[in-house]
C-alpha cells in the first residue's frame, strides 16, 4: 500500500520542462548524430544477415559564436519508449519527453578538430543517449567524444530515417561475442573518422580530412567497458581505456593490455567480488588503478540519477530506480563520474602525470582507491 500512495504522490507531480545545465569545461560543445553502415561485414545479431550499422553521436569542443541550440535529450521515438519503460517504474507520465540540452548549432573551426578523440560505449541494453550529459562534459574539457549504439544489443534504438532496431535476446553465451563485436564497431567507427567522407556525416560542412585516430582513449559502462578493453587489444589505435562497473568477457581477461586502465565499480564491485576483475587486473601490464563510488549502484554510471536530482524525483520516491543508481546524491555522481573519466584521459592520452586523476579522487571521500599498479 505503501509504495502504491508513493506512486500516486510522483503521478501527481506537474512534468515541466527540464534543461541540463551547460557542461562544466571551458568549451562550449557542438553536438551531431549520424548513421555508418559498415557494408562489407555482416551483423551476427540480424536475422535477415544484413550489414553492420551503428548510430553514432560526437560531442565535438567549440566556441560558439552564436546563441546555444536546445535539444531534445532524446529522439521522439526514443522518448516515448523509455517514458512507458520509466512510467511502469513509478516516474510521472511525459517526463523522459520533458528533458532537453543546449549545444553550439555550428561545427567547430578546423582548429579545434585536433582535440584528441575519445570513443564511448553504453551499458548491453542501454542507448548510448542516455550517458549524453557525461559524453558532454567531458568534451567540454577539450576532448571530441564520439559514442556508439550498437544494434541488437541496444533496447531501442532509433535511427534518422525513423527506423527502429529492437534488441535481440541475447544470451549469457554470446555476451563475448556483443563484446568483439563492440570492439569490430569501435575499429570501423574510428576507420571512418579517419577519412573525409567518413566524418561528413558526423561533422557536416567542415571539409575536415579527418580526426586525429592514431591515438585515441575508450571509456565504457557495464558490457562497454568490456568492450573498452577489447578494444585496446584488438586495435592499437586505442591506447588506454576504462571501464565503468562492468565485468570482462573475452580473450583480453586472460591476455591483458598494455596501456594505461582503469577499472571504477559501485559499491562493493571489487576484484574480491567479481572474478574477472581479478583476472583481467592480474593480466593488465601498464598503469592500472581501481576505484571504488559508495552509495552507488550500476547505473550511477550513466546520466540517470542526475536526471532525476535535474526532475527533482527523489530517488527513495521510486524504488525500482533506487536499486538502478543507488542513494548518491544524482549531481554529485554526475560529477565524479565525468571528473575521474576526464582527468584519466588526460593522464592516459595525453601522457602526463596522474597526479590530477589523484587530486580528484583525494576530493570526494565517496571514492576510495581499492588497487593500483605501475
Amino acid at each position: 500500500m505503501l509504495f502504491n500512495l508513493r506512486l500516486l504522490s510522483i503521478a501527481a507531480i506537474s512534468v515541466s520542462a527540464v534543461v541540463i545545465p551547460s557542461p562544466p569545461g571551458q568549451y562550449d560543445v557542438f553536438y551531431s548524430t549520424a548513421k555508418m553502415i559498415e557494408k562489407t561485414r555482416v551483423d551476427p545479431f540480424d536475422p535477415k544477415n544484413g550489414s553492420r550499422a551503428v548510430m553514432t553521436s560526437i560531442f565535438a569542443p567549440t566556441h560558439c559564436k552564436v546563441d546555444l541550440e536546445k535539444i531534445n535529450y532524446l529522439p521522439p521515438a526514443t522518448a516515448e519508449y523509455y517514458s512507458d519503460l520509466y512510467s511502469a517504474m513509478g516516474l510521472p507520465n511525459g517526463t523522459i519527453q520533458s528533458i532537453s540540452f543546449q549545444a553550439c548549432p555550428e561545427p567547430p573551426k578546423s582548429r579545434h578538430l585536433q582535440f584528441p578523440v575519445v570513443v564511448f560505449s553504453p551499458a548491453l541494453g542501454t542507448t548510448r543517449l542516455f550517458y549524453n550529459a557525461i559524453a558532454q562534459a567531458v568534451a567540454s574539457a577539450g576532448y571530441i567524444v564520439v559514442s556508439i549504439d550498437h544494434p541488437y544489443d541496444a533496447e531501442f534504438l532509433e535511427f534518422p530515417d525513423g527506423s527502429i532496431v529492437t534488441a535481440a535476446n541475447i544470451t549469457d553465451a554470446q555476451v563475448p561475442l556483443d563484446v568483439n563485436t563492440r570492439a569490430r564497431d569501435v575499429s570501423f567507427v574510428l576507420d571512418q573518422l579517419s577519412t573525409k567522407a567518413g566524418l561528413a556525416a558526423l561533422l557536416p560542412g567542415t571539409g575536415a580530412l579527418g580526426l586525429r585516430t592514431r591515438r585515441v582513449a575508450m571509456y565504457g559502462h557495464s558490457v562497454g567497458g568490456a568492450a573498452a578493453a577489447e578494444a585496446m587489444r584488438l586495435d592499437c589505435r586505442v591506447v588506454a581505456g576504462a571501464n565503468l562497473d562492468g565485468s570482462m568477457f573475452g580473450p583480453v581477461v586472460q591476455q591483458g593490455v598494455r596501456g594505461p586502465f582503469l577499472l571504477f565499480g559501485h559499491e562493493n564491485k571489487t576484484q574480491t567480488t567479481d572474478p574477472s576483475w581479478a583476472e583481467f587486473w592480474s593480466n593488465l601490464r601498464g598503469w592500472k588503478m581501481e576505484l571504488e563510488l559508495a552509495q552507488a549502484q550500476h547505473y550511477a554510471f550513466s546520466d540517470l540519477s542526475y536526471l532525476m536530482k535535474l526532475l527533482g524525483v527523489p530517488v527513495q520516491n521510486v524504488p525500482a530506480m533506487q536499486k538502478m543508481v543507488g542513494t548518491l546524491d544524482g549531481s554529485k555522481a554526475f560529477e565524479i563520474v565525468h571528473r575521474t573519466v576526464t582527468a584519466f584521459l588526460g593522464f592516459g592520452l595525453r601522457q602526463a602525470s596522474p597526479s590530477p586523476l589523484e587530486g580528484v579522487i583525494s576530493q570526494y571521500p565517496e571514492v576510495s582507491v581499492f588497487a593500483r599498479g605501475k
